[in-house]
């Protein structure tokens, strides 16, 4: 009799137990409950810089939010173009992804200001500006239902091409085929008022393009010729920074906003740092690239004359005054020169 009512006893306890720890689970915010998973899309090479930071990344959210939020990504390019990884991410299909100058420029046209032609001499000059103008960029960001989780660039674009691009003249010529992007008005402006060619194809499909001949000329980092095997189909490099290329880290406003604020913070924190990192990885990448593209790749580097360096700036600057209106507002280029105006007088 003894034995069966201890056996109640202990019964009712683990009844109690389990109501008590379902009681609880119920009492818990949703975000305690399931491991949230982050859809994230980019055109980087699985193994290249980027992927490998991004990876990084994924791990420290991961650890830091005690293995609530994790990162599914979708390398190479699979998901599409960045218009199509844009479209997916109003939809819901996607959460993030890594974009360039396309995708941006469909969430925030502005942004695109930062690849105008001969704007930044050089990177100090880049990181200034941009450094100065985040917290304003974030905002519109969150205005377009968009968190910028962190933003940094691809390195500047130099012209590759298969015959001596010394002058205008010489991108002028009938055998030049300049490859643009179709959704990039401002290489589509540039290249139109320098009187060059171009032939209008997106990021994946530059290598088949390459390969048919349809492309012979393109602007694009060192190291981005290399993990997007475009390199080897190219004789020369001008030494010659034409832009800078601008890269981010975006996530919708709709899935961030399904975090605490913690988890808030612990992407926000992350993103900024290894963003960071990112920045000098990829400029490091950019400098090997040229030793491996000269002295591996055969690649020649050639100089622009410099009485074309100063028509180069002025078309340049053309095309700046060209897209007021259509890309950014007077206001917008004025507070960026005005910037560039101040830091130079520093140097």
């Amino acid at each position: 009799m003894a034995n069966m009512k201890l056996r109640c006893k202990n019964q009712l306890v683990s009844i109690i137990s389990v109501i008590i720890f379902i009681f609880g689970m119920l009492c818990l915010p949703t975000a305690l409950l399931a491991v949230e998973s982050i859809k994230f899309a980019t055109y980087a090479p699985k193994g290249s810089t980027w992927m490998n930071n991004f990876d990084a990344m994924a791990k420290e959210i991961f650890k830091n939010t005690d293995g609530q939020i994790k990162f599914q990504f979708f390398a190479n390019g699979i998901q599409g173009d960045e218009l199509d990884v844009i479209r997916k991410m109003r939809t819901g299909l996607i959460h993030a992804g890594a974009m360039t100058a396309t995708g941006l420029g469909e969430i925030n046209e502005e942004v695109l200001i930062f690849q105008l032609p001969r704007l930044f001499k050089n990177y100090e000059e880049l990181d200034y500006v941009r450094d100065y103008l985040l917290d304003d960029l974030d905002k519109v960001f969150l205005e377009k239902g968009y968190v910028l989780i962190g933003m940094g660039d691809i390195g500047f674009y130099y012209i590759f091409s298969n015959q001596p691009i010394k002058t205008i003249a010489d991108l002028q010529s009938t055998n030049v085929k300049m490859w643009v992007r179709t959704s990039d008005k401002i290489g589509i402006e540039f290249f139109k008022r320098a009187n060059i060619a171009t032939v209008p194809r997106e990021v994946n499909q530059v290598l088949p393009a390459l390969h048919s001949g349809q492309l012979n000329t393109l602007t694009a980092s060192p190291y981005v010729t290399i993990a997007l095997q475009w390199h080897d189909k190219f004789k020369y490099m001008t030494m010659l920074p034409v832009n800078a290329g601008v890269g981010a880290l975006v996530i919708t406003k709709e899935k961030f906003d399904k975090f605490t604020a913690d988890q808030q913070k612990v992407i926000r924190e992350a993103g900024k740092k290894y963003m960071s990192m990112l920045i000098q990885d990829i400029r490091k990448d950019n400098d090997r690239a040229v030793e491996a593209l000269t002295k591996k790749a055969g690649i020649k580097v050639v100089e622009f004359e410099d009485d074309a360096i100063m028509a180069w700036d002025t078309i340049a600057t053309e095309t700046h005054k060209a897209l007021i209106g259509d890309i950014y507002s007077q206001e917008f280029l004025d507070k960026i020169n005005e910037l560039l105006k101040d830091y130079r007088a520093k140097k």
